[in-house]
């Protein structure tokens, strides 16, 4: 009876770290607060809302034409290449806020009408991570082009691709 106490004992102490260590959260709560977003200068302002330090942070941009239909952006605008990911990888402490840019990046295309700047995915320090699904994007901040106040029709972003 003992041995096999012991034995169930070290099997956890060996085994549920590696279990926590890829626990993989799906959508539901988003772990930042996007606070402020520049097209001009591709910068975002983030606040780490989790309790965890974040080590990776990965965002992709979809644009609305003039007509308000929303593409996600791919490498040098072509749609035969993937999605252009925009990542993040420094450090953010709980609670802590930071302004994120990625230099010689710009969103804001003329006669444009608007982007979306979505955060698809979070690795925290211990390992585990948050991920938005494909059709999800419950972690984004809208920018509108110009004279846009609001846009004419409700804002539906199309499924990101794999």
């Amino acid at each position: 009876m003992k041995q096999t106490w012991i034995f169930h004992f070290a099997v956890a102490v060996i085994f549920l770290p590696l279990l926590s260590h890829s626990q993989v959260t799906s959508g539901s709560e988003c772990p930042v607060a996007i606070m402020h977003f520049n097209p001009d200068v591709v910068n975002v302002r983030v606040k780490n809302l989790s309790a965890k330090t974040i080590a990776g942070l990965s965002f992709y941009a979809a644009l609305s034409d003039a007509t308000e239909h929303w593409k996600w952006l791919h490498w040098n605008l072509d749609e035969g290449r993937p999605l252009h990911e925009f990542g993040w990888n420094k450090l953010l402490k709980p609670n802590q806020a930071k302004t994120l840019s990625w230099n010689r990046a710009d969103l804001d295309y003329e006669h444009g009408g608007g982007t979306a700047f979505v955060l698809t995915s979070v690795l925290f320090e211990d390992g585990s991570r948050w991920e938005e699904p494909a059709v999800g994007t419950s972690c984004k901040i809208i920018w509108h082009k110009g004279r846009h106040r609001v846009f004419a029709t409700p804002v539906q972003l199309p499924p990101r691709e794999p």
